[in-house]
């Protein structure tokens, strides 16, 4: 008994081809991070440039195009166990020193539900 064809492999591949294709990022990373204390925007860092600086007790570091908190004063840490971030989406958040570390999404795609 024959369990896959020629045609059945075929399919298989075009099926893995097109799950690899959906996850390739298919935008470039921000150039960008903007860092905002008490919802105030108060810096904007270019991810291209390597730099170390403070900000309200807490170390921030960029380096090879992303960007991270490597150290802070706040007592749980969370600001830097999460580690760095390079995409728009996901910002970094250190609620004790009122700190946001985001990078800006840049232009707006619309789905079909938004449009």
């Amino acid at each position: 008994m024959k369990f896959l064809g020629k045609f059945d492999w075929l399919i298989i591949v075009i099926l893995i081809l097109a799950a690899i294709i959906l996850f390739i990022p298919h935008g470039q990373s921000a150039p960008i991070a903007e860092i905002y204390h008490d919802g105030r925007l108060v810096m904007t860092v270019d991810l291209r440039v390597d730099s170390h600086f403070s900000l309200e007790g807490m170390e921030i570091a960029v380096s090879g195009g992303r960007i991270s908190v490597v150290d802070s004063d706040c007592p749980d840490r969370i600001c830097v166990n999460q580690g760095a971030i390079d995409r728009p989406g996901i910002p970094i958040v250190c609620v004790p020193n009122r700190v946001v570390i985001k990078i800006p999404a840049g232009d707006t795609q619309f789905d079909a539900i938004t449009q």
